[in-house]
């Protein structure tokens, strides 16, 4: 598996150019974080990662409606509070078939991970990331299955992002960020 889409290079799809340049790299640094969670140790280097990743994809892509999932869920859904207050952010999973993107972060030892993936699906477009795609086996495999459903898939080794829209080109990428 090789990486090689990181600036952008080999990429035909115009939506992922731009995604992938100023939204996942922030190339312009043109987002904005919460102070108060950039000032204070309140986050892991990984942890400020991928909140504000996940905070730049939710505004680009106008997002209207959250669930979190996972270890962190709490700790993200204040954070993202602040970053994006136009968000409905809940950490419910029954609420899944309205939401417009899901976060599947890290599993606590023992938990399962039991999404209702029809009623998610049938609404387009819609947007899943999930953590640990190598690491822990019920990711992984749940990775494997959207990914054949996905419009776009981006594999980011520690993260993966799924794109549901049949209105963007269809397309596999491999990053590292």
């Amino acid at each position: 598996m090789r990486f090689r889409h990181k600036r952008g290079f080999g990429v035909h799809s115009p939506f992922m150019f731009n995604l992938i340049l100023n939204v996942i790299r922030d190339r312009d640094r043109t987002f904005d974080y919460p102070l108060e969670w950039e000032k204070g140790n309140l986050l892991s280097r990984r942890e400020r990662k991928i909140f504000r990743l996940l905070s730049r994809l939710i505004r680009h892509l106008e997002v209207r409606r959250m669930v979190c999932t996972g270890e962190n869920a709490a700790l993200l859904m204040e954070y993202l509070e602040t970053a994006c207050p136009q968000v409905l952010l809940t950490s419910c999973l029954e609420e899944v078939g309205e939401a417009d993107f899901i976060y599947v972060g890290r599993r606590m030892p023992g938990e399962k991970t039991a999404l209702d993936w029809g009623a998610f699906l049938r609404n387009e477009p819609k947007y899943v990331v999930i953590s640990d795609i190598y690491k822990d086996k019920q990711h992984a495999r749940l990775w494997r299955l959207l990914r054949e459903r996905a419009t776009v898939s981006v594999d980011m080794m520690w993260y993966g992002i799924l794109f549901f829209n049949d209105k963007i080109q269809r397309g596999k990428y491999n990053l590292m960020i």
